[in-house]
Order: structure tokens, then sequence, then C-alpha cells
């Protein structure tokens, strides 16, 4: 019996510095040379998870920015880049300007993300874009009008971050118009939230059972950690929250593995894998 592992990266995976540590790095690579079949489902991009797996030989496609995009490491190709209508972006701007709030906007581009934003009006936002603003594979965009966006654009993602109060009533608005879906939960490492609306059609669990058939595999088993792992959840024949993670998730897991920081999914995986599937 074919199982695939799906791990969620911050708070899951990583620990609190964002990173992969020596230990999961290291066994990870081994358990994944041995025949292991284990990919990530993240909010990240391509160019920040290259780098965290440098050297890992992650070799199944990855679910990137929470299922709009499905990544093939090996022919460097997305698999499945799912757009946001124009009505549609146009229905979640509106609902942005009745707040005097501007997201971002991400457009695929044929090597690269465009992000389009119009002004830094936080904290989190300048420190996301600065963190992020040498990588190749991302390219900040600041426009002084407001956003145009044309039929040929291939718009993918709109985010943004700001404090949970400031944010959940313009989420409010967008989930009730019910034409996108939107992700909103807090960051795992400043006290800020994540707002980000992708096609309806989108989720980690959504990308996870298109994997499931392309993989041709007959079990997933998940790790997660936070709102955004629901989906994936429950698609997931066994799923398991780390000890750090919110109770929601906690509520919806078949068990409860060691936190982040202490390698609590690699452990696991270790102890759980059997290289005869």
């Amino acid at each position: 019996m074919k199982t695939l592992y799906i791990s969620d990266l911050d708070g899951t995976l990583l620990n609190n510095q964002a990173m992969l540590s020596d230990f999961s790095r290291e066994n990870l690579k081994n358990l994944i040379n041995d025949g292991l079949m284990f990919t990530v489902a993240t909010a990240r991009t391509k160019a920040t998870v290259k780098d965290i797996f440098s050297g890992v030989g992650l070799n199944q496609p990855w679910v990137l920015m929470n299922g709009v995009l499905i990544y093939d490491p090996l022919s460097n190709v997305n698999i499945a880049a799912n757009e946001i209508s124009i009505d549609d972006a146009e229905s979640v701007l509106s609902a942005y300007k009745r707040y005097n709030k501007t997201p971002m906007l991400y457009f695929l581009k044929d090597d690269h993300l465009e992000i389009q934003y119009q002004t830094i009006y936080n904290v989190y936002q300048k420190e996301y874009i600065e963190s992020r603003k040498n990588l190749i594979e991302k390219r900040f965009k600041k426009i002084e009008d407001d956003f145009k966006i044309n039929k040929d654009d291939k718009l993918i993602y709109i985010v943004s971050l700001d404090k949970e109060d400031i944010l959940a009533p313009i989420c409010e608005e967008i989930r009730a118009e019910n034409r996108v879906y939107c992700a909103f939960y807090s960051d795992n490492y400043t006290d800020c939230s994540f707002m980000e609306c992708m096609n309806k059609a989108v989720s980690k669990g959504v990308a996870a059972e298109r994997l499931k058939s392309i993989l041709k595999v007959d079990r997933i088993i998940a790790f997660g950690d936070n709102l955004n792992d629901l989906p994936l959840f429950n698609i997931a024949d066994e799923c398991y929250a780390v000890s750090n993670a919110c109770q929601q998730l906690k509520d919806a897991a078949t068990g409860i593995i060691d936190s982040n920081c202490n390698d609590g999914v690699v452990k696991f995986i270790m102890n759980h894998y059997n290289t005869k599937e």
C-alpha cells in the first residue's frame, strides 16, 4: 500500500527559526533515499521552499501557496496553477477599499512571481517585502495608481498581513460574497495575521487529493499546526497535529505528536514508515 506523507512547513516541520533542523534534514534525506514518498503543503512559494530543502532531495510535487500551485521539482514546471478571475478579484479589492486597505497581488509570470502593491502600510508588510526582495523568482513592483488586471494576467493570490482585528471584518465581507477561498490565520513568527484569497476551488486539501491521483498512492498521512491545514486534514487518511498546533486543528487530528521544535514530524515518520510500502 503506497502512502504519501504531506507536511506543512512553518510551525510544523520547521523550527521556530523557520529552519529545518540538522536532525530533520539528515533523517528526512535518508528516508527519501530509502523510498519514502514525502512532500510539503505550504503557504510558501517555490523560491523559499527550494532554499529550505536544498540537498534533501525532495522529489515529489510540492503544494505551494495553500494549494494555488502544484510544482514538480524534477521537471521544474507547475503542473497545476489556479487563477482568480477579474470579476472575483474586483470583488475582493472592493472589500479592501471599503476599509481603506490594499493587499498585495501575486501574478504568475513565465519564470517568476510578480507581487504588486500600492503602499507599505505596516511593519509586517515592510519586513515581508524586505526579506524576500532579493529572491530571483519573486519580484516586487510598487503600483502608483489603482490595480489594473488585464484578461491575459495570471492573478493567483491576494495577500495581506495585519493585526487580526483589522483584517477580520474584511475577511468576513469577502467570505460573505463567497467568490474566493479566503484563508485567515495567525503568523507563526509575529503577532500579525495572514489573509490569503485564491480561486474558490483551491485549498491544501484539494491539491493533496489531486496529488493522490497523479501519484497513484493509496493513503495520505498529513501533518500541520494551523487553521489553513484543516482542508488537508479533512481529506487525509491519518492526520497529526504537532503539540504546538492550534486547538481547532488538534480537535480534528488523528493524534498529537511532538512539537515542531522537537522534530515531531520526522520522528513520527521514522517510527511509522515501512520501507516495504
